[in-house]
């Protein structure tokens, strides 16, 4: 009876991790991942959205995970719709349960706090994670100061790490806002919009680690461990900052 009441009281939760060439990492995010959901959760569904111009071996190792485990799931991200933003759309439209987590796949993160954030959902529509220290070069780290005040400054999101890869979301949100950004901006454009509605967010310290495998895609080739962001990436931000500003704007008149 005690353990049925337990199994009533767990959430069923969705967790999608964006990847692009990490097969040194993915291992471990999967076996991470199954191990505290498998504790917490009363059903799970892990989905790696994998950009289809990947040319490592990710792919075929979470195929091989897919085959032993049907909770886990490959997505494909078609090389012509590329973006981190594209993926956390895919992410989210794939999810089926109700609460919705998301994580990278560079093992910056250790996904059991992903219990601090289930312990504020009753509380929350979204809880983020916000890095207390944050273990990149120091390039990354300047860059991430001047990027967050910018945010600040433009948008109303509500949180201090606005782009903490470690949320945890209810769905039932979700299926309320549209992702139109194709970049990194989705998760402020995510967050804006969710305090637009009225949505609770809550944002609670989490771990964060240095990267030991793999690369990031958005830092220059030539960037060796300074963090530096590729020019592209910044262009490509601030357009679409531009163009979210002006959504916003052009929802206030229709309002007025």
């Amino acid at each position: 009876m005690i353990e049925q009441e337990e199994e009533r009281l767990k959430a069923d939760i969705s967790a999608f991790v964006p990847a692009y060439n990490e097969e040194e990492n993915i291992r471990r995010v999967i076996d991470d991942l199954v191990s505290v959901l498998r504790e917490i959760a009363n059903r799970y569904e892990i989905i790696v959205v994998l950009y289809e111009g990947s040319t490592d071996a990710t792919g075929r190792i979470v195929r091989e995970y897919a085959m032993r485990n049907p909770a886990i799931r490959l997505v494909i991200q078609p090389a012509d719709q590329k973006g981190y933003g594209v993926a956390l759309r895919m992410g989210i439209e794939s999810s089926r349960y109700d609460l919705i987590f998301y994580t990278d796949a560079d093992n910056q993160y250790n996904v059991r706090d992903i219990k601090k954030l289930l312990a504020e959902i009753e509380k929350a529509d979204i809880v983020n994670g916000h890095r207390v220290i944050r273990c990149d070069p120091k390039m990354r780290l300047l860059t991430a100061v001047v990027y967050n005040w910018i945010i600040r400054k433009l948008f109303d999101t509500g949180v201090k790490d606005v782009d903490c890869a470690f949320k945890l979301y209810r769905k039932s949100l979700l299926d309320s806002i549209r992702v139109n950004c194709r970049t990194g901006l989705a998760d402020t454009e995510i967050l804006a919009k969710a305090r637009k509605l009225g949505a609770r967010i809550i944002e609670v310290p989490v771990s964060h680690y240095p990267r030991k495998g793999g690369r990031p895609v958005f830092e220059a080739s030539l960037a060796g461990k300074m963090g530096l962001v590729k020019p592209r990436v910044v262009i490509d931000l601030i357009k679409e900052m531009m163009k979210l500003k002006r959504e916003f704007r052009s929802t206030l008149v229709s309002n007025g």
